[in-house]
């Protein structure tokens, strides 16, 4: 893809983590992040739309990340925030209280939700509030299909409990709970693991984050 391409495709996803909207030419063209003229972006994006990577939702004018745009977005233009002092220090000290609550933080941090694998068979759950206040759920289907992930959560983690090697994010048909939603895991140490789960349209940068941290503090 050209840098140009990377760019747009890279702006779409940040702004449309951020509003939930449809990503238009207009706001494109008023951030001054392209020295080139509305009608080169519109191009540019029909190009990445006939690609597969982004994808007009009903009858918006706007377009919005698709798996293939997700996918290249966290294969290639990934920008991980770390987390700053003050979230440090709440990590450990929520950790050091119990790792139940270090799940409900960083709920808090990320308005998702948090499961914590104890053990291949023992999991804990937490956030289910926070996940259904996402826009995405507005949708009926999106709460029939996040409903099912909640009734076979465990089956899901069990599943890949011992194949995460590493931190990573499963979206589309590599997501074990759903192809409709994405989740960001880690493996932790004594053999637990730590997921966020939510809708595809997440700050990854952020939360990849925090679980960096979470990884360094749970040792």
């Amino acid at each position: 893809m050209e840098k140009r391409s990377q760019r747009l495709l890279k702006e779409i996803i940040d702004i449309y983590t951020k509003t939930a909207k449809p990503v238009g030419s207009k706001i494109l063209s008023e951030g001054n992040k392209f020295d080139v003229s509305p009608a080169t972006i519109r191009n540019d994006m029909y190009d990445l739309e006939q690609e597969g990577y982004i994808m007009q939702p009903h009858t918006s004018a706007g377009r919005i990340p698709t798996v293939l745009g997700y996918q290249y977005y966290l294969d290639n233009l990934l920008t991980i925030k770390s987390a700053t002092d003050a979230e440090k220090k709440e990590l450990l000290s929520a950790y050091q209280q119990d790792i139940r609550d270090l799940a409900k933080l960083l709920v808090g941090k990320t308005n998702l939700a948090a499961i914590v694998g104890l053990a291949p068979n023992s999991f804990y759950f937490t956030g289910l509030f926070n996940l259904f206040s996402q826009p995405e759920f507005e949708d009926y289907k999106m709460v029939l299909s996040m409903s099912q992930v909640v009734d076979s959560f465990e089956k899901a983690m069990a599943d890949i409990y011992h194949q995460i090697d590493k931190a990573q994010v499963l979206i589309g048909q590599d997501n074990p709970f759903s192809e409709d939603c994405s989740v960001a895991i880690t493996p932790l140490s004594d053999d637990k693991l730590i997921a966020i789960l939510g809708p595809m349209r997440m700050d990854y940068n952020r939360i990849l984050g925090l679980l960096e941290e979470t990884v360094k503090i749970v040792k």
